[in-house]
């Protein structure tokens, strides 16, 4: 798959990301997922790793320059419109997690890439 195909992916789930940061809290439903809160923000920002380094025209080592901080800063919007949802708010401890997939997701596309 080429690159442009990868930058509609990527908007597409980005839309979907803010989509499900924008519900209200008292709308999402108490499950034991959400006792994984962590673990469903690494998840999601893996992906979005995934889908930010293949959206490069070239993808090396050197794009990690671009891709990282790219996933932190959309991680770092994310958490702050959270804190204008009616029973959503920001934490530190999210951006982290978004930071460990973001980072997680690009350095295996680099290691998919040189394994090929």
């Amino acid at each position: 798959m080429n690159h442009n195909k990868f930058r509609v992916l990527l908007l597409i789930y980005m839309v979907f990301i803010l989509s499900l940061s924008s519900l209200p809290g008292e709308s999402i439903p108490k499950s034991w997922l959400l006792s994984f809160d962590k673990l469903i923000h690494l998840i999601e920002y893996f992906i979005l790793g995934i889908l930010l380094m293949n959206s490069m025209k070239s993808i090396s080592t050197k794009m990690l320059i671009v891709v990282i901080p790219a996933g932190i800063f959309f991680g770092m919007m994310d958490e702050y419109l959270q804190s204008f949802i009616s029973g959503r708010f920001s934490s530190g401890w999210d951006v982290l997690a978004d930071t460990i997939g973001v980072i997680i997701g690009s350095l295996l596309v680099i290691g998919n890439r040189k394994n090929d």
